[in-house]
C-alpha cells in the first residue's frame, strides 16, 4: 500500500450543506477527509452552501452546482450529493482518475466509479441491476464514523436525553420536542445552530443548548447520555455506534425506508412521524416508554468504516 501512499495525490469532494440541507453530507465528507489527511494526503472540500461553516471545517471551498466549472484534475473525486445533476457526475468524473459516489437511496443511475451505500439492507434494497464497471461498498461495515466517537464510547452514562434534529433543523421541530417533554423530569440537551431558536430553547428547565459547538463537546454530550432522539441521519448511526437508546424522527416521507431499515436491524428504538397529527404527544409517550422499559441497541458498528474507505481506494489506484 506504500507506493500511492508516497505519491503527492490531490482529493476533492463535492458536497452541499446548509439552512435546508443540514450538515450530513459535509460531515461524512470531512470524517473521510481526515483519514487521508492523516496519511499525508492533500484535500480539499467543494461545498455548496448558504452558511458559512469555517469556524467548524476546515479546507473548504464555497461554490454553487449550477455554476460548478473545475479545471484541476484530482486524483480522487468523491460526491455526495441529493441535488447534483447526472451532467455534473459526468462532468467531474473526466476530471479524475478516480470518481467515488456517496449514496443513500440509489439516487441515480452514477457513472462508472465506486458508489458507496452504507445503509443497513442497502445490499438487498439497491443496486439490483449493478454497472459491471462499477465497485460497490454497502452496508454497514462503511459507515464513516468520527474518531472522536471511538475515544468517547464506553464513558459512563447520565441520565440525560440528547436531542440531534440535523445540524440546521431543517423541520424547525426543536422548540416542539422541547415544549412536549417540559414535564418528563430529565436533563435534556438539544443541538441547534439557529441563535434565535438557542435562545428560546434556554429559556426552559433542565435544557442545555449546544450553540454551535466544537465537536468534542457535542460528541462528549452524546456519549455520556443514557437516551436520544435524532432525524434518520449520520447521528443516528453515531448514536447507535454508541449504543444509546434512541426514538427517530423522521420529518419526511423519503426518510421512511432508512426508518424501517434502521427499526428492523435495531440501530434504533422506535420512531415518531412528524407528518402525523398529535405526534408531540407520541414522542412523550415515547420518551417516558424509552426511560421505564430498559432497552438495548445492538451493537453492529465498529467505528472502522472510514479505514476500510481509506484502504479500499489505495489499493484500487494500486491497481
Amino acid at each position: 500500500m506504500g507506493s500511492y501512499q508516497n505519491k503527492i495525490m490531490k482529493i476533492a469532494f463535492f458536497t452541499e450543506a446548509g439552512s435546508k440541507r443540514g450538515m450530513g453530507h459535509l460531515i461524512r465528507c470531512q470524517t473521510i477527509a481526515n483519514e487521508f489527511e492523516q496519511n499525508n494526503i492533500e484535500t480539499n472540500i467543494f461545498l455548496d452552501s448558504d452558511i458559512n461553516y469555517d469556524y467548524k471545517f476546515k479546507n473548504l471551498t464555497y461554490f454553487k452546482w449550477e455554476e460548478l466549472n473545475i479545471n484541476i484534475h484530482y486524483d480522487v473525486i468523491f460526491i455526495d450529493s441529493y441535488e447534483a445533476t447526472e451532467d455534473i457526475y459526468n462532468n467531474l468524473q473526466k476530471k479524475t482518475n478516480l470518481v467515488i459516489y456517496i449514496d443513500d437511496f440509489e439516487r441515480i443511475d452514477y457513472p462508472k466509479g465506486i458508489i458507496i451505500n452504507f445503509a443497513p439492507d442497502s445490499k438487498e434494497l439497491f443496486f439490483k441491476n449493478r454497472n459491471k464497471d462499477s465497485e460497490y461498498l454497502l452496508g454497514l461495515d462503511y459507515i464513516p464514523i468520527r474518531k472522536e466517537f471511538l475515544k468517547y464510547k464506553n464513558l459512563k452514562k447520565e441520565k440525560k436525553l440528547f436531542i440531534m434534529l440535523g445540524g440546521s433543523d431543517t423541520a424547525n421541530l426543536s422548540l416542539n420536542i422541547i415544549e412536549a417533554l417540559k414535564d418528563i423530569d430529565i436533563k435534556k440537551v438539544i443541538v441547534s445552530n439557529n441563535e434565535i431558536t438557542s435562545n428560546k430553547l434556554s429559556k426552559y428547565d433542565n435544557v442545555k443548548v449546544l450553540f454551535q459547538s466544537n465537536d468534542d463537546e457535542l460528541i462528549k454530550e452524546m456519549a455520556t447520555s443514557s437516551y436520544a432522539i435524532s432525524t434518520a441521519s449520520m447521528s443516528l448511526y453515531e448514536l447507535s455506534f454508541l449504543q444509546i437508546p434512541t426514538i427517530i424522527i423522521a420529518v419526511s416521507q423519503n426518510q421512511i425506508t432508512g426508518v424501517s431499515q434502521m427499526l428492523k436491524n435495531k440501530l434504533a428504538i422506535s420512531y415518531v412521524d412528524t407528518m402525523r397529527l398529535n405526534w408531540e404527544k407520541n414522542i412523550s409517550f415515547q420518551l417516558k416508554n424509552l426511560m421505564e422499559y430498559k432497552q438495548i441497541v445492538d451493537n453492529q458498528i465498529d467505528g472502522l468504516g472510514v479505514k476500510r474507505i481509506y484502504e479500499y481506494i489505495i489499493k484500487r489506484l494500486e491497481r
